[in-house]
């Protein structure tokens, strides 16, 4: 099923990054103002080209990531029995806006990992904004390829504008993001019970990343999992204002200047943590995000959770509409939420190549993982941490309780 449809009442915008600090001048030690911003040169590409690309991972005319074949044996116990394909399983879900030269290769992750999961299994939602470089029109016309491959397909147009200034931006985030989930929450009975939703943002990944996710989903039985999203260089860890460690704090220290030169040194106060990361093992974390949320349905289905921001009000502390949906997730009972670091993703293709080529593949995360000596599984941590490091501005840190 494709479903094109504006949306006419909102204004459109960039799902891309949830903290509100960085579109703001960085200082001269953050790195974040390192990463793509809207105001470089628009980099076109041929929607037709693009298509082509997306379905075709052979086609060299386009700038894409290299992804080698991957495991296949390994993931087979992801695709759903015969007999449960009446009710779909996977639900992917995106917020775009002016990515074209990455499609090719997201969109074309997303497209063979739906394939190897079974189409019948797999419905794919995309919300789209004001873009300008094609994005639109590429998505549109692979609406076409989606029904020959025999897929559900959803496409609409948000006007919502995150970065326009004139309201709160996690909560128009936040908006974004519920939309991308509405074919699912309305129509809960095409789904089944045990439904997970695959949400990346603007990265550039490889299948066998949105693979090993769902597979630690299962195999961990987790609520949650996400991968590990780094900075253009490779070296510095990016979603650090979303995600916060099972000890409640950032991944890395940022002291009240604000500046990064503690970076490198993730997880310096839980040495738990540091260890299964340095060996590619999943780790429990209170909160992530970092380029893609793999999760649960049944917490939006049942409890009516949904993506939103801070209830100021009532003194919640400001935080991204990721961390917020985390702590939701505790609060009603599913805290099983955790990192799998043998999965790494930037967001541009040159990124992403000298990520993979600093951190590994996923196959290659898995094969250090298992010569590591540390078991697989995660022992969870049913409760979570006694407080929570609050940070709407770095320069005036506050520890916050976690649900």
């Amino acid at each position: 099923m494709t479903v094109v449809t504006p949306v006419p009442s909102e204004p459109t915008g960039n799902i891309e990054g949830d903290n509100p600090q960085k579109d703001t001048k960085q200082d001269s030690e953050d790195p974040e103002k390192t990463k793509e911003t809207e105001e470089e040169p628009k980099v076109t590409i041929p929607a037709s080209l693009a298509v082509q690309a997306v379905i075709d991972p052979q086609i060299t005319e386009v700038a894409r990531l290299t992804c080698p074949p991957f495991p296949e044996s390994r993931y087979l116990e992801l695709k759903p029995s015969k007999s449960s394909a009446k009710a779909r399983k996977f639900f992917f879900a995106l917020d775009l806006y002016e990515i074209a030269p990455i499609l090719p290769s997201l969109m074309g992750a997303v497209f063979r990992t739906i394939q190897f999961l079974g189409p019948e299994n797999c419905a794919l939602s995309i919300v789209e904004g004001r873009s300008t470089d094609g994005t639109y029109e590429i998505l549109e016309k692979l609406s076409s390829e989606a029904k020959n491959i025999g897929f559900s397909y959803y496409l609409v147009k948000s006007d919502i504008n995150p970065k326009e200034g004139s309201g709160d931006r996690i909560q128009e985030l936040a908006n974004l993001r519920n939309l991308a989930l509405l074919p699912l929450l309305e129509n809960r009975v095409a789904y089944t019970s045990d439904a997970i939703i695959v949400f990346p943002n603007d990265i550039v990944p490889c299948e066998e990343d949105i693979l090993e996710l769902l597979y630690q989903m299962k195999i961990q039985e987790a609520d949650m999992v996400c991968p590990m999203d780094w900075l253009e260089s490779g070296g510095l860890f990016y979603d650090v204002w979303v995600s916060r460690g099972i000890n409640g704090d950032t991944f890395f220290e940022i002291p009240q200047n604000g500046a990064w030169q503690f970076a490198s040194n993730l997880f310096w106060n839980d040495e738990s943590s540091r260890r299964r990361l340095d060996a590619a093992q999943p780790f429990q974390v209170y909160a992530c995000w970092n380029g893609m949320g793999v999760f649960k349905a049944q917490p939006l289905l049942e409890k009516n959770i949904r993506f939103r921001s801070n209830k100021e009000k009532e003194g919640e502390c400001y935080m991204g509409e990721p961390t917020l949906l985390c702590k939701d997730f505790w609060a009603q009972g599913y805290g099983r939420i955790a990192v799998v670091p043998s999965v790494n993703v930037g967001y541009n293709v040159k990124a992403s190549s000298i990520i993979k080529q600093l951190h590994g593949y996923a196959h290659e995360g898995i094969s250090k993982a298992k010569a590591s000596g540390l078991g697989e599984l995660i022992n969870w941590q049913k409760e979570p941490p006694g407080q929570v490091k609050c940070a709407r501005v770095w320069e005036l840190p506050s520890w916050v309780p976690p649900v």
